[in-house]
Protein backbone atom coordinates (compact mmCIF):
# COMPACT_ATOMS: atom_id res chain seq x y z
CA UNK A 1 0.00 0.00 0.00
CA UNK A 2 2.77 2.36 0.67
CA UNK A 3 4.26 2.15 -2.65
CA UNK A 4 1.46 2.76 -4.23
CA UNK A 5 1.40 5.85 -2.28
CA UNK A 6 4.32 6.93 -3.02
CA UNK A 7 4.68 5.84 -6.63
CA UNK A 8 1.25 7.76 -7.33
CA UNK A 9 2.79 11.14 -5.67
CA UNK A 10 6.19 10.78 -7.53
CA UNK A 11 4.30 10.51 -10.37
CA UNK A 12 2.04 13.47 -9.95
CA UNK A 13 5.33 15.58 -9.45
CA UNK A 14 6.65 14.49 -12.31
CA UNK A 15 4.27 15.53 -14.34
CA UNK A 16 3.51 18.70 -12.81
CA UNK A 17 6.96 19.30 -13.08
CA UNK A 18 6.53 19.13 -16.78
CA UNK A 19 3.76 20.96 -17.23
CA UNK A 20 5.68 23.66 -15.07
CA UNK A 21 8.34 23.74 -17.67
CA UNK A 22 6.70 23.96 -21.11
CA UNK A 23 3.61 26.10 -20.00
CA UNK A 24 4.03 29.05 -22.69
CA UNK A 25 1.70 32.76 -21.76
CA UNK A 26 1.52 35.92 -23.37
CA UNK A 27 2.62 38.80 -21.11
CA UNK A 28 1.97 42.39 -22.14
CA UNK A 29 4.71 44.49 -23.04
CA UNK A 30 4.95 48.22 -22.65
CA UNK A 31 5.01 50.04 -26.01
CA UNK A 32 7.94 52.82 -26.19
CA UNK A 33 6.22 56.48 -25.40
CA UNK A 34 6.22 58.78 -29.13
CA UNK A 35 7.95 61.39 -27.37
CA UNK A 36 11.14 58.72 -26.69
CA UNK A 37 12.19 57.87 -30.23
CA UNK A 38 14.90 55.82 -28.75
CA UNK A 39 13.44 53.32 -26.05
CA UNK A 40 12.44 50.05 -27.43
CA UNK A 41 9.93 47.48 -26.27
CA UNK A 42 11.03 44.78 -23.76
CA UNK A 43 11.04 42.15 -26.67
CA UNK A 44 14.37 39.93 -27.34
CA UNK A 45 15.30 37.97 -31.05
CA UNK A 46 14.00 34.42 -30.62
CA UNK A 47 10.88 35.37 -28.96
CA UNK A 48 7.10 35.00 -30.38
CA UNK A 49 5.20 38.23 -30.15
CA UNK A 50 1.33 39.09 -30.89
CA UNK A 51 1.04 42.16 -31.99
CA UNK A 52 -2.37 44.18 -32.74
CA UNK A 53 -2.34 47.61 -34.76
CA UNK A 54 -4.15 50.56 -35.12
CA UNK A 55 -6.64 49.00 -38.14
CA UNK A 56 -7.09 45.81 -35.51
CA UNK A 57 -5.18 43.48 -37.40
CA UNK A 58 -3.36 41.20 -35.10
CA UNK A 59 -0.39 39.75 -36.29
CA UNK A 60 1.65 36.58 -34.73
CA UNK A 61 5.75 36.13 -35.76
CA UNK A 62 8.84 35.52 -34.25
CA UNK A 63 11.15 38.50 -33.74
CA UNK A 64 14.05 38.29 -35.82
CA UNK A 65 15.57 41.76 -35.36
CA UNK A 66 14.00 44.79 -32.73
CA UNK A 67 15.30 48.01 -34.04
CA UNK A 68 14.63 51.11 -33.06
CA UNK A 69 11.49 51.99 -34.66
CA UNK A 70 9.89 48.81 -35.51
CA UNK A 71 10.00 44.78 -34.85
CA UNK A 72 11.14 42.84 -37.70
CA UNK A 73 10.30 39.14 -37.98
CA UNK A 74 10.47 36.69 -41.16
CA UNK A 75 8.58 38.68 -43.92
CA UNK A 76 7.12 41.20 -41.30
CA UNK A 77 8.19 44.62 -40.11
CA UNK A 78 5.79 46.46 -37.93
CA UNK A 79 6.21 49.91 -36.47
CA UNK A 80 5.84 50.64 -32.71
CA UNK A 81 3.64 53.74 -34.01
CA UNK A 82 1.07 51.55 -35.64
CA UNK A 83 0.90 49.08 -33.02
CA UNK A 84 -2.22 49.25 -30.26
CA UNK A 85 -0.57 46.29 -28.21
CA UNK A 86 2.45 44.56 -27.97
CA UNK A 87 2.31 40.62 -26.26
CA UNK A 88 5.68 38.52 -26.08
CA UNK A 89 5.17 34.82 -25.61
CA UNK A 90 7.15 33.44 -22.05
CA UNK A 91 7.41 30.57 -20.65
CA UNK A 92 6.94 29.43 -17.01
CA UNK A 93 10.80 28.13 -17.11
CA UNK A 94 11.43 32.02 -16.97
CA UNK A 95 10.17 32.35 -13.18
CA UNK A 96 12.74 30.00 -11.70
CA UNK A 97 12.38 31.12 -8.46
CA UNK A 98 8.34 29.32 -8.81
CA UNK A 99 9.22 26.55 -10.21
CA UNK A 100 11.72 25.36 -7.52
CA UNK A 101 9.08 26.04 -5.01
CA UNK A 102 6.42 24.27 -6.32
CA UNK A 103 9.06 21.24 -6.89
CA UNK A 104 10.39 21.40 -3.31
CA UNK A 105 7.02 21.83 -2.09
CA UNK A 106 5.81 18.10 -4.25
CA UNK A 107 8.84 16.79 -2.65
CA UNK A 108 7.90 18.03 1.28
CA UNK A 109 4.56 16.40 -0.06
CA UNK A 110 5.87 13.06 -0.86
CA UNK A 111 8.20 13.10 2.30
CA UNK A 112 4.77 13.84 4.53
CA UNK A 113 2.85 10.87 2.52
CA UNK A 114 5.50 8.51 3.01
CA UNK A 115 5.61 9.28 6.59
CA UNK A 116 2.08 9.13 7.37
CA UNK A 117 1.74 6.16 5.64
CA UNK A 118 4.32 4.51 8.26
CA UNK A 119 7.66 4.82 6.94
CA UNK A 120 7.50 2.45 4.02
CA UNK A 121 10.22 -0.36 3.75
CA UNK A 122 8.24 -3.16 6.20
CA UNK A 123 8.41 -6.43 5.03
CA UNK A 124 5.68 -7.95 7.46
CA UNK A 125 7.58 -10.22 9.08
Amino acid sequence: MTTTICQRAITLLVITCFLLTSCMSLHDVQLPASDQPTATPAVKVGEIVEVTTRDGEKKRFAVTAVEADALVGQDVRVAYKDMTSLKVERSAAEKPTKIALIIIGGVLLVGALVLASGGGGSSGY
